[in-house]
């Protein structure tokens, strides 16, 4: 007897080898199933609406020019949010060497252009979430996104990252003890979930 799920995975893989082999049906099927993770994952990484479009549009080539390795160790949806996270990282490390080499004003510009939404109860809670994962330095923000919205263990996270085990669990540490106090400062959030981030 198959184990519950087995069938699902199944499915997945075999619409995503049918994407890979230029199946039109199944390129449209696989962006459909994919699209609202790697939106999101896009979002919380590049933290502006511009750069999660680009982040998104690129990460969904990625998935499907990637599609024939899918293998179904997991679900198709975190499959693609991982190359999600590795491509919107990328992105974001890119535009902060850009605005490094171009100065201050290009920094000002660029965080003048807000925070993006994510996963959570309603858009304020999202928004709210965004602003006290945005004040976390980059490389622990990264950590945080990785771990608390798509689930990525740490080795998963340390290899995304380019970084070891120990440095990427200390990132996390870290941050979720920053994230936490962020959250525990805004009545609304700490009213929420604060008991969520420990």
């Amino acid at each position: 007897m198959e184990p519950e799920g087995a069938g699902g995975e199944r499915d997945e893989v075999l619409l995503a080898h049918a994407a890979a082999a230029g199946d039109a049906e199944a390129r449209r099927t696989l962006v459909l199933r994919v699209i609202d993770r790697v939106r999101n994952v896009a979002r919380w990484i590049t933290r502006n609406e511009a750069d999660a479009d680009d982040a998104a549009q690129a990460a969904l080539i990625d998935v499907l020019r990637c599609a024939g390795d899918f293998r179904g160790d997991g679900s198709l949806a975190s499959w693609a949010g991982r190359i999600a996270a590795r491509t919107a990282t990328a992105l974001a490390e890119r535009r902060r060497r850009d605005a490094r080499e171009s100065g201050p004003a290009s920094e000002l510009t660029a965080a003048a252009q807000g925070a993006p939404g994510g996963s959570g109860s309603t858009p304020l809670l999202r928004a709210r979430l965004a602003r006290c994962l945005d004040r976390l330095p980059d490389e622990r923000r990264v950590t945080v996104a990785l771990r608390l919205i798509l689930g990525c263990t740490l080795d998963e996270i340390a290899r995304e990252t380019g970084v070891p085990v120990n440095t990427a669990k200390d990132r996390l540490r870290v941050g979720k003890q920053e994230l936490r106090q962020a959250i525990l400062a805004d009545p609304i959030l700490a009213d929420a979930w604060g008991k969520v981030i420990s």
